[in-house]
């Protein structure tokens, strides 16, 4: 696994930048823990994590740059454990050396014992000859500004962020912490910000990292245990918590040894239309990748040929269609009249937007008492109140058009609070909401929302969301509970998708390739929840 496999063993609470202070003040003051202990293990972590995943030609072009607060005492740490293992790195001080105080004053005097020079930056013509000095570097370290801070950056500081920003396509980019110029509590950036190939951040994962427009400045977040008392992280006041792989480990049971293909769940996949066969197939492929142990595609009779060629592993049911070759509401008898062989029901993806079609589908969503995920055009059909209505298990999967769509908002109102509209679709009893894009939000009644860590913006491809319905479907036929299952489903298709674009240095992947990396994506799974 990339960089989102590099977490702690424990719940990963995300938390803003005031309860890390506060839960930081606290293992200062009431727990007897050392303040320096803590910068130390902050840097050296961020150290050791370069050390790991820069080349050493990179690392030996690495300039770091340093605030006057802890951020930067962060900052002197990691390049005296860079000079330790036999590098040069170049540091600067945006300000002047006499407003160092506390850990970070302590630092700098280490720093200086262990031989690493200080550039002291307290003007623009000293920043501008520093910067002449460091114009072959290939690492940049942002320890300018820590999770405290609020604001446009100003001065020697937005000067030195633009700077990183303009030479950041021939380097590499580490932050400590966030970003600077990104808010920790709300993700909000008012001024410039820095772009981050790596952020190494500590504790626990900041909200501002993982909510947009803040997650567009971060490609990988890192979290670090520096020693925080286990407890004050458990207890932290948390709006969410982001899934590792240890609880997707621990949700998708491994198979028994007696394991039958009937043991394993029949998923109904009603999905697909003239033209858009592609997105049934996909669901379907996808699905039985994830390991459904039979899987039944109901199609529209005059496009039977096309479904019974594309998915060899799946059944066919050809059903009652419209002019348009779309789902007939008359197909419901078809497949629901009786005892109903089926798991769980997958329906949307291509179904088109023909009235009956429609029809189709609210008769699925009020009267089909079985686990159904719902996507696509699908969610075109129904509205907030149908789900929240219906008894039965339910799991929807709108990208924010869609969410928008359910509750008469803009996709910008939606995006600017993605945790609290997702937890709004899933208030019902039975419901579970994933919000999809960067950091996707699941959401259920009376749980926590979980964030998603994986995924990759080489995904931003079609039928990326037939392929994830799919995997969703299948682990609810396999009878894992909604929530969990749709957890998994999102880890699972976004480290995927992180495997298929590293495989093949690739800048864009297809949803087929991501369907044939899950398997080695529960793999990787696997290997991290046991290392």
């Amino acid at each position: 696994m990339r960089g989102n496999s590099h977490y702690p063993p424990y719940e990963l609470n995300v938390v803003t930048g005031r309860t890390m202070a506060q839960i930081d003040r606290t293992a200062i003051e009431t727990r007897g823990i050392s303040g320096l202990f803590l910068m130390e293990q902050a840097g050296q972590g961020t150290a050791e994590g370069m050390l790991n995943v820069l080349p050493s030609e990179r690392l030996r072009q690495t300039t770091v740059l340093c605030g006057k607060g802890n951020n930067g005492g962060d900052g002197f740490v990691i390049a005296r454990h860079l000079a330790k293992a036999g590098f040069h790195p170049r540091v600067a001080l945006l300000g002047e050396t006499e407003h160092l105080a506390g850990d970070a004053r302590t630092n700098y005097l280490r720093m200086l014992q262990e031989g690493v020079p200080l550039w002291e930056c307290a003007s623009e013509e000293r920043w501008n000859t520093f910067l002449e000095t460091a114009a072959q570097t290939r690492v940049w370290v942002d320890a300018l500004l820590g999770t405290g801070v609020r604001g446009a950056p100003r001065g020697l500081i937005a000067q030195a962020i633009s700077a990183v920003n303009d030479r950041r396509r021939n380097a590499d980019v580490v932050s400590v912490d966030i970003p600077s110029g990104v808010e920790a509590d709300t993700g909000r950036v008012e001024g410039e910000a820095i772009y981050a190939d790596w952020v190494y951040t500590m504790g626990l994962p900041k909200i501002g990292s993982l909510l947009p427009p803040g997650l567009n400045y971060g490609r990988r977040l890192v979290v670090l245990d520096i020693g925080f008392p286990r407890d004050l992280i458990a207890e932290a006041e948390s709006p969410a918590q982001l899934l590792s792989a240890r609880e997707i480990s621990n949700w998708l049971p491994r198979r028994d040894i007696s394991a039958h293909k009937g043991s394993q769940g029949h998923l109904l996949v009603v999905a697909g239309s003239r033209g858009m066969t592609g997105a049934a197939l996909m669901s379907a492929k996808a699905a039985l990748v994830t390991g459904a142990g039979l899987l039944t595609a109901a199609c529209p009779k005059s496009l039977l040929p096309i479904y019974a060629s594309g998915v060899w592993e799946m059944m066919t049911r050809p059903v009652q269609e419209t002019e348009a070759g779309s789902f007939s509401e008359k197909a419901f008898e078809e497949l629901f009249s009786g005892d109903s062989r089926w798991s769980a029901v997958v329906i949307g993806p291509g179904l088109g937007r023909h009235p009956s079609s429609q029809d189709f589908v609210r008769r699925v969503i009020r009267e089909v008492p079985l686990p159904v995920v719902i996507d696509g055009d699908g969610l075109s059909a129904v509205t907030k109140e149908d789900l929240q209505q219906r008894p039965w298990d339910w799991a929807a999967t709108p990208h924010p058009g869609e969410m928008a769509r359910l509750f008469h908002a803009t996709v910008s109102e939606i995006q600017s609070d993605r945790l609290g509209y997702a937890a709004r679709l899933a208030e019902s009893e039975n419901g579970v909401a994933v919000l999809k894009g960067p950091k996707t939000v699941v959401a259920g009644a009376g749980r926590k929302p979980y964030i998603n860590p994986t995924g990759t913006p080489a995904m931003a491809s079609g039928g990326m969301g037939d392929v994830l319905t799919g995997v969703v479907g299948a682990l609810l036929a396999k009878r894992i509970p909604t929530l969990e299952a749709a957890a998994c489903a999102v880890f699972l298709h976004g480290l995927a998708a992180e495997r298929a674009e590293n495989e093949m240095a690739a800048e864009a992947v297809t949803a087929t390739q991501v369907i044939s990396h899950l398997q080695p994506a529960l793999h990787d799974v696997r290997q991290a929840a046991s290392a």
